[in-house]
């Protein structure tokens, strides 16, 4: 009997000794872990900070770039100024003419009475007609900001010209393709307003109600869909017009 006493106590101290030890496992693992979650908190956080400064010095980066693009855009403007003016130049240069002075018409001469004078004749149609080709040019290549920039400066100078409704539409296609609707749709109303007897006034009907379907005004742009294929059937954008409305399953007797 007592044999068997002192055998269990033996067990059971075998069995005391080895959850002890278990428990020093455990606990240096525990130790272990929490390190181990220390250092990654750690590492996270100078992870945040690297991205903080990395956000800091792209949002520098793209302020540069802005400041940048403008300066290079107002040199182009500048630059594409002086070429119109040396190409003004080199027309009026080229449109001297000489003429003999009339007889009936008081003229200061010189001794020799047949002398002819020369006179310098402005053609302004000319003048007129070049800017707005080159305007018209560089829309189509794609250079709004010199292009509104100078169908401003014809609209200045020719705001009761035939070619003022067209110079006005191609500024509303640029605030169209800049995706600046809401100034294409104002520009688009003033033209209608000024020039309500231009060949460009259908197409600033279509444009306007194109822009409103842009920013989700629907109903003003079938309104307008609608009052183009009811004023101006013939003109080419009633077809689109019709088109559109089609597109948008809006019915059109």
């Amino acid at each position: 009997m007592k044999h068997k006493k002192l055998f269990l106590t033996i067990i059971l101290l075998i069995f005391l000794i080895s959850c002890a030890q278990n428990n020093e496992v455990i606990k240096q693992s525990i130790s272990n872990l929490n390190s181990d979650i220390m250092n990654l908190q750690k590492s996270i956080a100078e992870l945040q900070l690297n991205i903080q400064e990395l956000d800091r010095k792209i949002n520098v980066n793209s302020e540069n770039i802005k400041v940048n693009s403008e300066a290079i855009a107002k040199l182009k403007n500048e630059l594409n100024n002086l070429n119109y003016k040396f190409e003004t130049i080199k027309q009026n240069t080229n449109k001297q003419i000489s003429i003999k002075p009339n007889k009936n018409e008081n003229v200061n001469t010189s001794k020799n009475t047949e002398s002819s004078e020369i006179i310098i004749i402005e053609d302004n149609t000319t003048d007129k007609t070049s800017l707005y080709s080159y305007s018209y040019e560089l829309y189509m290549q794609g250079k709004y900001f010199e292009s509104m920039n100078k169908f401003n400066e014809f609209l200045n100078k020719y705001p009761n010209d035939d070619l003022s409704d067209n110079a006005l539409y191609w500024i509303g296609e640029i605030y169209y393709s800049q995706k600046d609707y809401i100034k294409c749709i104002d520009n688009m109303k003033e033209l209608i307003k000024k020039y309500p007897q231009g060949n460009k006034v259908p197409d600033a009907y279509l444009k306007m109600a194109y822009a409103y379907l842009e920013i989700g005004d629907q109903d003003n742009a079938v309104k307008y869909l609608k009052y183009l294929l009811d004023n101006y059937p013939a003109a080419r954008a009633a077809n689109l017009a019709k088109q559109k409305l089609n597109e948008l399953g809006v019915g059109y007797e």
